[in-house]
């Protein structure tokens, strides 16, 4: 299968093309499952020769130049829902997301995730009911998903000829009833979905694609979806719970936010968690953790005031900004106000973006000081 150089961005038919729900294997015969596979033959991150390092390099530009078409057409303010995959589909923080996901789609805001499971998967399933009246659709949806609660880890798959090896058969059979109920799902949901933005890469590509989106940025160098999920979340970013992934993108956040040349420029960081994920230490036995937790709350204040306080930034300004734009709540009035507060910032900026004017944008000229 020879890379085929997209005009626009990839739809869920595009991607799970191919899904067999009532085939034991009925995972792997996706479109997409084809191309990852392929991917992973060719060298995965590290292609395999220049011929396929550029025609992967050329779909990703054409994939970049399809989201840049996209976001002129959509021009509405993007914020970014990040968190970890391994998220299940009946814990409390995957419903607070979707609800949270539903009420920023009510309020008109484009939200983008990775595109994968979990967190990402509960932004996009808000989404896609947020035009119903009430939540109880919402809530029916999850109940059903979560008869398949979590989507099973697919790491090392290939035998050395490519073919699946014996002992992950269960895995993708799993992988089957997580997707096949996703779709089931998204049968019921409203016929025309609210326009919702995932951004994946193949790198993770083992890993099931939910089928909620409407718009698919998908790219093959992880590098590249990284820079493009943080850098294109310009109304702000909320952080469900995560793992070292998840951390990548609160540390890139943080080092654009350190570089500020204003305080207008800083975007909204925003940690929501039930459980107060990111404020709690993990209390941790001889294999795991009882009590989950990555807190960042003591870490992050401290190097953003470092970075910003200046002779034009005196500390109590610096201060006064992050009290309304580096928030750890669940209030979903505050985080609207919070997003809503830098919408006018956000837009400038996005319009600097699809110009080609990115010098104007403060924080995409970091000062390496």
């Amino acid at each position: 299968m020879s890379v085929t150089m997209p005009s626009q961005l990839y739809t869920a038919e595009d991607l799970l093309g191919g899904f067999n729900p009532w085939d034991k294997m009925g995972y792997t015969l996706s479109r997409d499952f084809a191309i990852y596979r392929e991917f992973v033959a060719n060298g995965g991150p590290l292609p395999a020769s220049l011929a396929i390092r550029s025609e992967q390099a050329a779909h990703d530009a054409a994939i970049a130049d399809a989201l840049r078409a996209f976001l002129k057409t959509v021009q509405r303010p993007l914020v970014g829902i990040m968190g970890g995959h391994s998220l299940p589909r009946n814990h409390p923080a995957y419903k607070a997301i979707a609800h949270l996901a539903r009420d920023l789609a009510r309020k008109d805001f484009l939200l983008v995730s990775g595109g994968g499971p979990g967190v990402m998967e509960a932004a996009h399933l808000g989404v896609t009911f947020s035009s119903t009246e009430t939540t109880k659709e919402l809530d029916d949806a999850i109940e059903a998903l979560g008869k398949a609660p979590k989507a099973p880890m697919l790491d090392d798959l290939f035998a050395p000829d490519w073919t699946i090896k014996e002992g992950k058969l269960k895995a993708l059979l799993e992988a089957r009833d997580w997707l096949k109920a996703a779709i089931e799902v998204r049968r019921k949901a409203p016929a025309t979905l609210p326009v919702s933005l995932a951004i994946p890469t193949w790198l993770y590509g083992a890993e099931p694609t939910m089928p909620f989106a409407t718009h698919y940025a998908k790219y093959f160098q992880n590098s590249l979806r990284e820079e493009a999920l943080v850098n294109n979340s310009r109304a702000g970013i909320v952080y469900g719970r995560g793992g070292g992934g998840t951390m990548r993108e609160v540390y890139q956040d943080v080092e654009r936010n350190y570089y500020a040349k204003t305080l207008d420029e800083v975007t909204p960081m925003i940690f929501f968690d039930v459980e107060k994920y990111w404020e709690t230490d993990p209390v941790m036995e001889e294999i795991k953790a009882t009590t989950p937790g990555i807190n960042v709350k003591p870490v992050i204040r401290p190097i953003l005031t470092f970075g910003l306080v200046s002779d034009k930034r005196p500390r109590s300004d610096v201060e006064a900004c992050l009290d309304k734009k580096l928030l750890f709540t669940i209030d979903h009035a505050v985080i609207i106000g919070a997003l809503r507060e830098h919408e006018a910032q956000s837009q400038k900026n996005l319009t600097f973006a699809l110009a080609a004017e990115p010098l104007k944008i403060g924080t995409l000229r970091m000062n390496r000081r």
